[in-house]
C-alpha cells in the first residue's frame, strides 16, 4: 500500500503498532515529511487529519524493508495476547483511527474468522452492532461456519485465492477508472 502511495506521487500518514522495546504498546506517527511522533495519549492525538490525506494503519505492526531496527510486529500467540490484553482496542488506536474504523468499509486478506485474534479486534471495534456498509474478504474454499461468522459481521466473502484476487484487482485497476466510494474492491 505504501510503496502505491508513492509510486503514485500521494501523500499519507502512516500509524504503525510497536509490538517491542521500550515504547512497546504504543502507536508511531510518521507524517509525509517523515517525522516521527510516538502517540502517547491515544484518546487525545489529533494529529490525523483525513479530510486533507489518507492514512494506512498498520495494526500489528511493520517490517521496516532495509530498515530492520523498524521491524516491530505482532506476530506470535503471546504478542496477541500482549496486545489484546493490554486495555480495549479503540483507546490503544489513535482516536480519530478507531473512529473511522468503526464506520469503514473493510477488505480482509489472508484473515479468516477462524483467528481468535481477529474476532477479538472486531468485537472491540464493533461490539455486537450490525454493521450498516458493506465490507469482503477473500477467502478460498470457506465453510459453512466461517460463512455464517463473516455474514454475521456483514461481510461478503469472496471464494478466490489471493493471488488470484490480487491479479484480477491489478487487471480492473489497469483498465478502468477508480470505483466509486462504496463499490466492491
Amino acid at each position: 500500500m505504501e510503496k502505491a502511495f508513492k509510486d503514485a506521487g500521494e501523500e499519507y500518514d502512516l500509524v504503525t503498532y510497536i509490538a517491542d522495546g521500550p515504547e512497546r504498546g504504543r502507536f508511531l506517527h510518521t507524517s509525509p515529511d517523515g517525522v516521527e511522533r510516538i502517540i502517547n495519549q491515544p484518546n487525545s492525538y489529533t494529529e490525523l487529519r483525513f479530510g486533507e490525506r489518507p492514512v494506512i494503519a498498520k495494526i500489528h505492526g511493520t517490517v521496516g524493508r532495509g530498515m530492520q531496527d523498524h521491524d516491530s510486529f505482532v506476530i506470535t500467540e503471546n504478542h496477541y495476547i500482549d496486545y489484546l490484553s493490554r486495555t480495549d482496542i479503540a483507546q490503544l488506536i489513535p482516536v480519530n483511527v478507531a473512529t473511522r474504523m468503526k464506520k469503514s468499509h473493510f477488505l480482509f486478506l489472508g484473515y479468516s474468522l477462524k483467528d481468535w485474534n481477529l474476532r477479538v479486534i472486531l468485537h472491540r471495534l464493533w461490539g455486537d452492532a450490525v454493521v450498516g456498509w458493506n465490507s469482503w474478504a477473500v477467502q478460498p474454499n470457506p465453510d459453512s461456519i466461517e460463512e455464517k461468522s463473516w455474514a454475521r459481521r456483514g461481510v461478503e466473502l469472496l471464494d478466490v485465492r489471493l493471488e488470484e484476487y490480487m491479479d484480477r484487482l491489478s487487471a480492473a485497476f489497469a483498465i478502468s477508472p477508480a470505483p466509486a466510494a462504496g463499490d466492491m474492491p
